[in-house]
């Protein structure tokens, strides 16, 4: 091989691995950007509030602010224990290529096809103000007939176009009575649309909207999904009704012994401060799932006051969290596991559950890079040996 032959080798070979890794790249400097946003955003924060030394202690070792507040994370090696800032940032890569079939929402939906009885009914996507329809090619494969959007009076566009979603959301609420409209990408619960449809009224939330309003509002949305409202088992219902009280589940696949495991799990409880949804940074509650038993530890709330505050009973419902028991949790624990068993290629996943019934549950979506600080203000993860050699195998700690 000459040298101008070894030169353009060289340089095709350079921009072929620049390419390729270019979206890593890009992703790792969003992160880490997002991260650098967050911490300066906490300082002028009361309840974090510190010492700059301690603050540069804390960056030293991988952690955010606020880390000090919900960890115990202390100046000797105790600090070690616990996932930081930075290595949880490390952990949005064990899952490679395959983290899109959990960053999107809309291919998670079709990922989970194999296990439709615990897929929430998702109807279809809003794009720039219309309405895309996901369950097309389902009814296509049953052998319907001359597939056609159904109108009030049965009639509707043809399957291969799309609708004004304003026009499908309203006239899906008045025959179905509630819909839930989230964004394709979102996290955290944030702008989470809970619509419903009463004695002539719309609603969104406990707001009132006239039809012209709610129309213009959903004609502005884009990349939101439209999905089913889901009726929570009445242990979650009787915690807090004024929101869907979700699980958090941690699964991870043992390289060594070839088998999925839960590392934790958690469940969000949602509050007055949190309502509608259940989010632990936004006012909720988390409260520790025991892995063998299905009871729940007391709860604890965002350190907004300096401090982690506990509660044995529920602030604002007063029904005891410590020693509810999740209704069916063996069997719900088995199906996760079956799940991360068949999605072994994507071997870190946060479940989002809703507990339905005795044994029966609904996957609302699932996570690439799960937070860890509502899981971790319960205890260390790094204490566990295999969630540690886990971390450990991926690069991560």
């Amino acid at each position: 091989m000459g040298g101008k032959d070894l030169h353009e080798f060289a340089k095709e070979s350079y921009l072929s691995y620049r390419n390729e890794h270019r979206p890593k790249v890009s992703r790792s400097v969003d992160r880490i950007k997002r991260l650098i946003e967050k911490e300066v955003a906490s300082w002028g924060k009361s309840w974090f509030s510190m010492p700059p030394r301690r603050r540069l202690w804390l960056w030293r070792n991988g952690f955010m602010s606020r880390s000090d507040a919900l960890y115990d994370v202390g100046h000797d090696r105790e600090y070690d224990r616990y996932l930081s800032d930075y290595q949880r940032n490390r952990a949005a890569y064990i899952n490679g290529r395959r983290s899109v079939a959990l960053d999107d929402k809309v291919v998670f939906h079709w990922m989970m096809e194999p296990f439709d009885e615990h897929r929430v009914d998702t109807y279809g996507l809003i794009l720039d103000g219309r309405f895309h329809d996901l369950n097309a090619l389902r009814r296509a494969a049953d052998g319907v007939g001359e597939l056609r959007y159904a109108g009030d009076d049965g009639s509707g566009a043809s399957l291969r176009g799309t609708e004004d979603a304003a026009e499908w959301v309203l006239r899906r609420l008045r025959s179905q009575g509630s819909l839930v409209l989230k964004p394709a990408g979102g996290s955290g619960g944030q702008n989470v649309m809970f619509c419903s449809y009463e004695d002539g009224s719309y609603f969104v939330g406990d707001e009132e909207r006239s039809a012209a309003d709610l129309e213009s509002t959903v004609a502005e949305l884009d990349e939101y999904l439209v999905t089913e409202t889901i009726e929570q088992a009445a242990y979650a219902d009787e915690l807090f009704p004024g929101s869907v009280n979700t699980l958090r589940v941690l699964t991870m696949f043992d390289p060594v012994e070839d088998e999925p495991f839960v590392a934790i799990a958690v469940q969000r409880i949602g509050t007055s401060r949190s309502a509608p949804v259940d989010n632990f940074s936004g006012g909720g509650l988390t409260a520790e799932v025991d892995r063998e038993t299905g009871r729940l530890s007391a709860g604890a709330t965002y350190p907004y006051s300096g401090s982690v505050e506990w509660h044995e009973t529920h602030p604002d419902t007063a029904t005891p969290i410590e020693g509810t028991e999740v209704t069916g949790w063996p069997e719900v624990r088995e199906g996760l596991l079956d799940m991360a068993g068949a999605f072994s290629h994507t071997p870190y996943i946060g479940w989002d559950v809703v507990v339905t019934g005795d044994g029966e549950f609904a996957i609302i979506e699932a996570n690439n890079c799960s937070d860890v600080d509502l899981l971790q203000i319960h205890r260390p993860l790094l204490d566990d040996a295999r969630v540690r050699r886990f971390y450990a195998h991926h690069d991560v700690i």
